[in-house]
């Protein structure tokens, strides 16, 4: 329940709707969730790696992904010492996966923004060349996460925000739910 009260506030949901959220993956998904016995203590390596049943049981649906995703997270967070490894255990599990999963595709993305940043602070001539090879939203993802692991000098910031609204008004991105996003949090404000 303290899991499901510190997401509350990200979500703006309940914590009773969160948990019974977790409760309802872990029925719906019991053969992957309890597929095995829980581990005797928490286990940081085993909480970040990926075996070749969560692949499986991750990329089995895209429709259902984000379900199954969090269903993983939980699983592999659970140990009988203490019961559940709580928010950072989560947090762990997802950040393994997106050093593993996701990261991997942005790095051509930045590498070619990194470049052409050097050249010009003009977002539109940026954009333009970008969506040569990418998509809006590769883009977008990939600017996110350059946020979230780096740290960009004012002027990079600066030609960052004019691409995220480039993103969503020009490209028509569908309005995202990022709060890096300098686009999505000026929606936010203005609602």
């Amino acid at each position: 329940m303290q899991t499901c009260e510190l997401l509350s506030r990200e979500w703006k949901k309940t914590p009773a709707e969160i948990f019974e959220w977790f409760l309802s993956l872990m029925n719906k998904y019991a053969d992957y969730f309890f597929s095995q016995p829980w581990p005797k203590k928490y286990d940081y390596k085993q909480a970040t790696t990926f075996t070749d049943e969560d692949i499986n049981f991750l990329f089995e649906s895209e429709e259902e992904f984000p379900d199954r995703y969090m269903t993983v997270c939980l699983k592999k967070n659970i140990n009988m010492e203490h019961g559940f490894a709580g928010y950072f255990g989560i947090f762990y599990t997802q950040q393994a996966f997106h050093e593993q999963f996701e990261r991997p595709h942005y790095v051509p993305v930045l590498e070619k923004f990194k470049k052409l940043i050097e050249e010009t602070k003009d977002a539109k001539s940026i954009l333009k060349i970008l969506r040569e090879e990418f998509s809006p939203k590769r883009i977008h993802d990939s600017l996110i996460d350059l946020l979230e692991h780096e740290y960009p000098d004012e002027a990079a910031r600066k030609t960052i925000n004019e691409m995220f609204e480039l993103l969503h008004t020009v490209e028509g991105l569908k309005p995202c739910r990022e709060s890096r996003c300098s686009w999505y949090e000026r929606q936010r404000e203005n609602e």
